[in-house]
């Protein structure tokens, strides 16, 4: 892989790693946010739900923004909003603020997921596909695993404001890089990049990636939630426990993508298909941490959100497999289902736990949208590959 590719993977990751982390820092928070802001723990997850979903119809628009735009500057302008809205966070300090960042920056989010796909879609080679959009994507557990370390922690130390700001920095400081290093040459500017019509029935593509985050999301948001309140661990060890799991996945992730460039792009939505029953498996694991103890929690997030990670970054690649010639409109598709699918979840999680005064149910509401995610996804693998 040339020199010049390894830095656009590398942006890449930064890019959406730091795109998302206005959607995952209030799940890592959830406890001193409730308590300092004076809200529900279902109104800290509907901030969560709020961002993604934002991001799932901001999706609708970002492939044709990137085709006018380009991906160096869609990538930027996420950056931008990022850093913006978490200065003015921990500026105000307040649940209004936060709600309006989740809108604001959840919608440019759509923007970086479609310009890392497209550029990369473009200068990596199928045979290192999987390999290249995993790392991209192990971007986002990369971020949540130094946040779900230090974030509880810090916040019980010192004020969570301060998280923003340092947040606020590091987007700032990517959007640089990622103006410096993305190319735009290879684009035609202001023509569509996407010329080509979708394969028929690809809304598939968006139905399996609603239900494989619906039903995977929580295992982020609400992790160290269900630790601190149901089996009371102290936010430092819930925040290491969630930290260890997401490092693991990481590594997971990119041993996957290695095995995914190896079976080829036929066998890569069996693959998906199997990390979801996987994942779903460790959701039951989860549960039993009721009755058995953290132990088994801490086996349950790794295998779980291993599996997931592993899942997501083959959907990516299956996006380019799929439809290469449509890879931001599809990739536009895909990720619409897969932000509405994280806008309903955290929420109706956090209120399901308000409503029932547990986390057993809404845990096994999860694991039930895997394996519809799993049937889902069987759909998808039938649909015919773009060929004009």
């Amino acid at each position: 892989m040339k020199s010049r590719d390894r830095a656009l993977i590398g942006v890449s990751a930064g890019s959406v790693g730091v795109g998302a982390s206005l959607g995952f820092f209030p799940g890592f928070l959830a406890t001193v946010l409730s308590e300092d802001l004076g809200v529900s723990k279902g109104k800290v997850g509907l901030i969560v739900g709020i961002y993604f979903g934002a991001t799932g119809i901001g999706s609708i628009l970002a492939g044709k923004i990137t085709e006018l735009y380009g991906p160096r500057k869609v990538i930027f302008a996420d950056m931008l909003a990022v850093a913006t809205c978490s200065f003015l966070i921990a500026i105000l300090g307040n649940y209004a603020m936060w709600v309006i960042s989740s809108l604001v920056a959840g919608a440019a989010y759509g923007l970086t997921n479609t310009g890392t796909n497209a550029a990369i879609g473009k200068a990596i080679p199928e045979v290192q596909r999987t390999l290249a959009m995993s790392i991209k994507t192990a971007g986002v557990p990369f971020m949540a695993t130094v946040a779900s370390a230090i974030g509880p922690w810090s916040a019980g130390k010192w004020q969570w404001e301060n998280i923003l700001v340092v947040n606020g920095i590091c987007a700032l400081v990517v959007g640089l890089a990622a103006l410096m290093i993305v190319p735009d040459d290879d684009f035609e500017l202001g023509e569509s990049l996407i010329a080509k019509s979708l394969p028929v029935k690809f809304y598939w593509f968006g139905i399996a990636s609603f239900l494989l985050i619906a039903g995977s999301q929580p295992l982020y948001s609400w992790i160290v939630s269900y630790l601190e309140d149901s089996l009371d661990v102290s936010s430092g060890l819930a925040g290491a426990i969630t930290s260890i799991a997401c490092f693991c996945g990481v590594i997971g992730m990119i041993l996957n993508g290695l095995h995914a460039d190896r079976v080829g792009a036929e066998k890569r939505i069996q693959l998906i298909m199997a990390l979801l029953t996987i994942s779903a498996i460790a959701v039951g694991f989860i549960i039993l941490g009721l009755v058995i103890g953290v132990w088994i929690v801490l086996v349950g997030a790794i295998i779980g959100v291993t599996a997931q990670l592993a899942a997501i970054g083959t959907m990516h690649a299956c996006v380019v497999d799929k439809a290469p010639f449509s890879v931001s409109r599809a990739t536009g598709v895909t990720m619409t289902g897969y932000y509405l699918g994280a806008l309903a979840s955290p929420g109706l999680f956090g209120y399901v736990v308000d409503w029932t005064g547990s986390f057993a149910y809404p845990w096994a509401g999860t694991a039930i949208l895997l394996l519809a995610a799993v049937f889902a996804w069987f759909k998808a693998g039938k649909i015919e590959t773009q060929l004009t």
